[in-house]
């Protein structure tokens, strides 16, 4: 008789622990969550495609319901092919999530932005004959300024929790040195030259996006710069940007 209370206390304290850990929730299982626990980063590309303003025209008449631009972007490559368009630049740069990122084939450019004005000396000595130069100190530089020539392009992406798309803030910008403007110079004998400033042109796009991890898309189209340094209306630049998830270690 007691070996058999003993055996129902045994099996009845069983029962209550199984019953309390069915009542503890699990986390699923997920087969995949070795490698959902790799680290990850992002690589953007962002391309420049020109071509002229009526085949971007006829490129984009179809109004478009999506962001993923993979055909549009299969139609430049044909137009590329075809020679009726040309690939203007590509930039690359691969940043960690939440982080910024830059990646820059730059000349520096530096130039003066202010001067002192020249003198000329009160009295000189010794004989000036009419026509000579005149005596004088030239106009100074006491400022100056860098700009950079070339392609710069900023990223800051942002993988979802997913780990399908790609939230990115970029600015890819190409600066051209296209003139160089004379404001006049002081003919004096030790002047060290005109008083001149420099023209830059450039192309830039400062905006945000989301990416399906891939998936190029169209962000932007902009009009380059013509033989003297305007802007060239019968021409389209278009700006693919495409985001791609890389695993480490996968």
């Amino acid at each position: 008789m007691k070996s058999t209370f003993f055996s129902l206390l045994v099996l009845t304290s069983l029962l209550a622990t199984l019953t309390t850990r069915s009542q503890i929730p699990t986390a699923d299982f997920d087969p995949l969550g070795e490698i959902n626990d790799l680290p990850r980063m992002v690589r953007i590309q962002a391309e420049f495609i020109e071509m002229s303003h009526p085949t971007y025209t006829k490129l984009m008449a179809k109004p478009r319901t999506s962001a993923n631009d993979a055909d549009l972007r299969a139609e430049c490559a044909k137009l590329v092919a075809a020679d009726q368009a040309g690939v203007l630049e590509t930039m690359c740069v691969t940043a960690l999530p939440g982080q910024n990122a830059t990646s820059e084939s730059i000349a520096e450019y530096i130039y003066p932005t202010e001067y002192e004005p020249g003198e000329v000396p009160d009295k000189i000595n010794g004989d000036a004959a009419p026509g000579d130069t005149l005596w004088g100190s030239p106009p100074t530089p006491t400022a100056f300024d860098i700009r950079n020539l070339g392609s710069t392009f900023e990223v800051e992406p942002m993988i979802d929790v997913n780990g399908l798309m790609v939230e990115v803030r970029f600015r890819p910008t190409i600066v051209y040195h296209v003139d160089t403007i004379n404001w006049g110079s002081e003919k004096t004998i030790g002047a060290a030259g005109p008083i001149e400033t420099p023209t830059f042109y450039t192309l830039q796009l400062s905006s945000g996006t989301i990416l399906v991890s891939g998936e190029p898309s169209m962000v932007a189209a902009l009009s380059p710069k013509n033989d003297k340094g305007l802007t060239d209306t019968s021409r389209k630049i278009i700006i693919f940007l495409r985001a791609d998830i890389l695993t480490v270690g996968k």
